[in-house]
């Protein structure tokens, strides 16, 4: 399966970003230092880097107040990373939001609003990050973001990553548990065929059916999962409260170079984790 867009990366919005952190070293990933997004954005991060650049994101949103508010009536109208991941872990810590690679945000915002999809100017930040060798430098990110009406609480995006020579270390993609790269995403939904369309018409993916619902191609080597709530739940039992009406994103599988390994969502601060041994 060779169409659509990579992934880029999960966001993780967790409530304690300190706890969270020690959760996932203890998993046996290596994080990247704390960091912390401009006012609008109201958040603070640690990443799990791989060597196959993508990584996921552990994020609190520690200055709620400070943070720009959803305002989908405006002109053009403005989708709020800060707000989307506030309101996502008032419900519930977890995956939050499913980010795609891109080298032209602006050029996705204008294929989102081409394909008809609920899209938004692309939104531009900066934010200093620690390599390993301690050194301090400023990372640049441009952002592309559209809404699923039917999927509030699963956020989507491109990310233009603008420093990728300070952003990309290895110091920080080597890890315990062997982890090598994200290789598919799962998203519980009581529609997934409806759902698995929404995400393949971002970048014209192709779609195929699996048992329980629907797998749609992101790039060459990765995937996204769309299964209902039950088949979800027989994955991961402790998952089984929240498969509720809306959707949302689950659990993530990554490539390790040594071990098959599955933590339920419920020791992984809301987002299961499986390890495939390549």
């Amino acid at each position: 399966m060779g169409s659509g867009r990579s992934i880029d990366h999960v966001v993780v919005a967790v409530r304690d970003l300190d706890q969270a952190a020690q959760t996932y070293q203890a998993l046996g990933f290596t994080l990247t230092p704390r960091a912390m997004h401009d006012e609008r954005m109201g958040t603070s991060n640690r990443l799990a880097q791989f060597a196959a650049k993508n990584f996921i994101e552990l994020l609190e949103v520690d200055r709620p107040d400070t943070l720009a508010r959803h305002d989908f009536a405006a002109s053009p109208p403005l989708f709020s990373f800060g707000d989307h991941n506030r309101l996502a872990v008032k419900d519930r810590e977890g995956a939050s939001m499913l980010v795609f690679a891109t080298n032209d945000a602006e050029a996705d915002a204008a294929r989102f609003a081409a394909a008809g999809l609920p899209s938004f100017a692309p939104f531009s930040f900066e934010r200093r990050a620690t390599l390993p060798d301690g050194a301090q430098v400023t990372l640049a990110f441009s952002l592309a973001f559209v809404r699923a009406p039917d999927m509030p609480r699963a956020g989507f995006f491109a990310c233009e990553n603008r420093s990728q020579e300070y952003f990309w270390k290895p110091a920080y993609q080597s890890h315990a548990n062997g982890s090598t790269g994200i290789t598919a995403v799962y998203l519980s939904s009581p529609d997934p065929k409806r759902d698995a369309m929404f995400v393949g018409k971002m970048f014209n993916a192709e779609i195929r059916s699996t048992s329980g619902g629907y797998i749609v191609a992101c790039g060459p080597s990765q995937v996204l999962r769309v299964l209902t709530p039950q088949a979800i739940a027989e994955r991961d039992p402790s998952l089984a409260a929240c498969a509720r009406q809306t959707a949302f994103l689950a659990g993530i599988c990554l490539a390790s170079s040594g071990k098959h390994e599955f933590i339920p969502a419920a020791q992984a601060h809301g987002v299961f984790i499986e390890w495939i041994a390549t």
